[in-house]
């Protein structure tokens, strides 16, 4: 005789506990993918997909924004981008960028006065300067593909602003900006939802330069001992000071970027390859207080095609990219790269030539 099917009661099942959304999201963060209808309100909400898309899928690298400064030796242009050119497997998409997009920001009053600074979702931030004599610059956010534009109308401040971005609605933003009063390191942000400015916070401490990287939410500024950095969390609206390892002794600045796992990696470049050293932030209690791990080395092409590579400089990095400058031995050109520190596939962007 069969046994008789077992029976869960109903009351038992109904008494599994009932996971938070935070704990859901951290879980569903982690698959590639999952359908399940209860879950639906989880898993579509907006800030939600914004992080699933940057973890699992990262928009490809189209070109450069030229928001540094840096003088990228090429034929005269009007506008700032700079696309990826052939053989790169986003060339396609980024000439149709740079066709569709306005990067001249013709769209803007006084188009010929802005400058950029910085880029971020598709939005690049502006500066203009108003006034010599007391320092002050008006600052925009706008948007190149759809020509639009928010202005912010900027209290005076004495260094190139940083922008920021809201966790919420994807069409808000944040506009961060810096100034030094003596040894006051001091910060502001602007919000589009309220159009106004707010002061953070402010820090006392030896002097950091102009050098700024954004990761995990945060800002960091580097000491000009290269012995510390300082950390604004745009979450918590706190500074905060993380020693750096010993002997950083690069020749170039470093790059701050997200190394997996809530992990800070800094990446310099020494000797044609990339040190890449982590350390974990612990978000409940402010900063860790373990040290740096190295964690790889990332060795970088010598030549190509008969052509000797001297790598110059990382200038930017983005997520879980890294843009990277080399001069070519014996020519007067230099070629700008993108390594991808996921796959490790270090790609060609462009040339630039003095010719």
């Amino acid at each position: 005789m069969a046994a008789a099917a077992r029976r869960i009661p109903i009351a038992a099942a109904a008494a599994q506990p009932v996971l938070p959304d935070e704990i859901l999201e951290e879980i569903f963060m982690r698959l590639d993918s999952a359908a399940c209808s209860s879950f639906f309100r989880v898993v579509s909400a907006r800030m939600f997909l914004r992080r699933f898309r940057s973890l699992h899928h990262p928009p490809p690298v189209l070109g450069i924004l030229n928001s540094h400064g840096f003088q990228i030796p090429r034929r005269a242009r009007i506008d700032q981008f700079f696309p990826a050119e052939p053989p790169h497997r986003s060339a396609s998409a980024a000439r149709a960028l740079a066709r569709a997009a306005d990067f001249t920001f013709s769209f803007l009053p006084d188009a010929r006065y802005w400058t950029p600074h910085d880029c971020r979702d598709g939005r690049v931030l502006l500066s203009r300067r108003i006034s010599y004599s007391i320092d002050y610059d008006d600052l925009v956010v706008c948007d190149p593909l759809h020509r639009r534009y928010v202005m912010t109308h900027d209290s005076s401040h004495t260094r190139p602003p940083d922008a920021g971005e809201d966790e919420g609605d994807e069409s808000s933003f944040r506009v961060f900006c810096t100034m030094r009063f003596g040894d006051e390191f001091m910060a502001f942000f602007f919000s589009s939802a309220n159009q106004k400015w707010e002061l953070v916070t402010n820090h006392s401490s030896s002097y950091f330069g102009r050098w700024r990287c954004y990761a995990h939410g945060c800002f960091f500024w580097m000491e000009d001992s290269r012995r510390s950095m300082l950390m604004l969390d745009t979450r918590e609206m706190k500074f905060s000071i993380i020693d750096l390892p010993p002997n950083n002794n690069a020749l170039n600045d470093p790059a701050i970027v997200e190394a997996g796992e809530g992990r800070l990696g800094l990446l310099t470049l020494v000797d044609g390859a990339i040190d890449l050293s982590c350390k974990i932030i612990w978000r409940s209690n402010g900063v860790d207080t373990e040290g740096w791990q190295r964690y790889k080395v990332i060795p970088l092409t010598k030549d190509s095609d008969g052509k000797n590579y001297e790598w110059w400089s990382i200038m930017d990095a983005e997520g879980c990219y890294v843009s990277l400058v080399a001069l070519r031995s014996h020519h007067n050109d230099s070629e700008y790269f993108v390594l991808d520190l996921k796959t490790m596939l270090l790609e060609r962007l462009f040339v630039g030539s003095y010719s």
